[in-house]
């Protein structure tokens, strides 16, 4: 939450409306009915409701101490997930209980908001996904994206 807060010295606008720790605790950052800037574009703005999962990405290895860290150098303090994927190998895994929570919290967007419980089951990128009434990813759009990295079960959703 905290890096969410000082990001872009206070200025940064891409908020998410739920954050999911990796202890499984979900965040209520601001209402669903309302939007935050993601793309700039209004009209793809207003229809996304944004779920952060608290997980660090690709992580490198020190060769020498055999740690792994992510890019700002946190770092991390299990195995990681190992799969080649938008050129890197080591991912930050995430939990079950974010995964719980995750199905929980999508459940009730879902039923609240009419959106279809219907979830894109892969990373790859999709042509016009825009038109897609249900549950999408941002690597979905673009392959600049790695916001949910190969250790995701897309089968809970």
């Amino acid at each position: 939450m905290n890096k969410l807060i000082y990001r872009k010295n206070h200025n940064y606008e891409d908020i998410p409306h739920f954050v999911i720790t990796k202890l499984g605790k979900v965040y209520k950052v601001f209402d669903s009915n309302y939007y935050s800037k993601t793309f700039g574009i209004p009209d793809y703005d207003k229809k996304i409701i944004k779920i952060a999962i608290e997980n660090l990405g690709w992580l490198q290895r020190n060769s020498i101490t055999g740690i792994y860290f992510n890019w700002i150098g946190d770092v991390v303090r299990t195995d990681p997930y190992i799969r080649y994927w938008r050129n890197y190998f080591f991912w930050d895994k995430y939990t079950n209980p974010q995964l719980v929570s995750l199905k929980l919290l999508v459940s009730e967007l879902c039923e609240k908001h009419n959106i279809d419980n219907n979830c894109v089951k892969t990373q790859s990128v999709i042509n016009n996904i825009e038109l897609h009434n249900g549950i999408v990813f941002k690597c979905n759009l673009a392959d600049i994206y790695t916001d949910i990295n190969p250790s995701f079960d897309f089968n809970l959703l």
